[in-house]
């Protein structure tokens, strides 16, 4: 009679990182930060992981904006600090989360807009939304 073989304990395989929804992977984008303050400058400081888009000054009616592409990972994230005379606001200006992009970056870009109630962020069909209140520096 033969012996019947035991199974062996098999080791799961690791979960590999897949790429992430090709939405986001390696595609182009552009984020713009609109200085929609009636008589305010505004500082805008924003940055990723690997680097500093350093400290612009953006009178009313201007604008600062950056493109690049996203990495196979989809790990692309920009935080921005924006500052006005009374009030400031942290803010995560671009995230590699496809339902972020898909409904907030129409045309892979992503449009910011400091007002004197608020920070708003434009959907992807183009209306501007209510993102946050400012936090008070006084």
């Amino acid at each position: 009679m033969a012996k019947k073989k035991s199974p062996k304990n098999r080791v799961p395989k690791p979960d590999l990182p897949l790429p992430n929804n090709p939405l986001v992977s390696f595609e182009g984008f552009r984020v713009e930060i609109h200085n929609e303050l009636l008589t305010y400058i505004l500082d805008s400081s924003c940055y990723s992981k690997d680097d500093d888009l350093g400290l612009h000054r953006l009178y009313p009616n201007e604008q600062q904006n950056w493109s690049f592409k996203g990495n196979w990972i989809a790990t692309t994230d920009f935080h921005c600090k924006l500052e006005w005379e009374i009030a400031y606001l942290e803010f995560d200006s671009f995230k590699s989360d496809p339902d972020f992009v898909t409904n907030y970056c129409g045309n892979r870009t992503c449009i910011w807009s400091a007002r004197q109630d608020g920070v708003y962020l434009n959907n992807a069909v183009g209306q501007q939304v209510f993102y946050d209140y400012w936090e008070m520096l006084k």
